[in-house]
């Protein structure tokens, strides 16, 4: 379970709008440290397909029963800024799919 549900989350980090439904189930909620900010599914799959040149790059990612940790760093232009900001996720999955994503990164090394 652990091996299949670290390699949804590789799959999550191809940014493509496309996987939505395969990978988050109907049900998905994000989360945002700090700001409080909440997603779902079809909120996660406009962003994507609105952020196309979007590219996370994986650093660690490890699996403990339902959960998957990753650190990544995420690049590309945002707002006609470049940026390469550094993330660390924590997912929890239900029967194959992300059904919650928590999302944590250090809003000081964004720039303004």
């Amino acid at each position: 379970m652990e091996e299949q549900n670290k390699r949804v989350s590789l799959k999550y980090h191809e940014l493509n709008p496309d996987d939505v439904e395969e990978i988050l189930t109907p049900d998905f909620v994000g989360r945002g440290n700090r700001t409080g900010f909440m997603w779902n599914r079809d909120q996660h799959k406009r962003y994507w397909t609105a952020n196309r040149g979007i590219v996370d790059t994986i650093h660690e990612q490890i699996a403990e029963g339902d959960w998957v940790a990753t650190r990544f760093t995420r690049s590309g232009v945002h707002q006609s800024q470049q940026l390469a900001i550094e993330f660390m996720q924590l997912k929890r999955f239900k029967d194959g799919k992300i059904a919650e994503l928590w999302e944590y990164v250090n809003w000081e090394d964004v720039p303004r």
